[in-house]
């Protein structure tokens, strides 16, 4: 894993990452529609809530498996 995290992060193009941190200024601009709006709150505005939600659905998912196993 840290090897891959190695290779990967530095072959990363940054530049298409900007529009998070200018979420507003594109919100504003009334240029992109609606899914494309959620898109971007996730990944700026709710980005926490977001990752928090994923973690405790994979948590019960896998106890789902582990108790259906016995």
């Amino acid at each position: 894993i840290v090897f891959s995290l190695m290779t990967t992060i530095p072959d990363t193009s940054w530049y298409g990452i900007l529009w998070t941190t200018r979420s507003n200024q594109i919100v504003e601009q009334g240029l992109i529609n609606n899914v494309q709006q959620i898109g971007i709150h996730l990944a700026t505005d709710f980005y926490l809530p977001f990752e928090l939600i994923s973690i405790i659905l994979l948590v019960s998912l896998i106890g789902a498996i582990t108790m259906a196993r016995q």
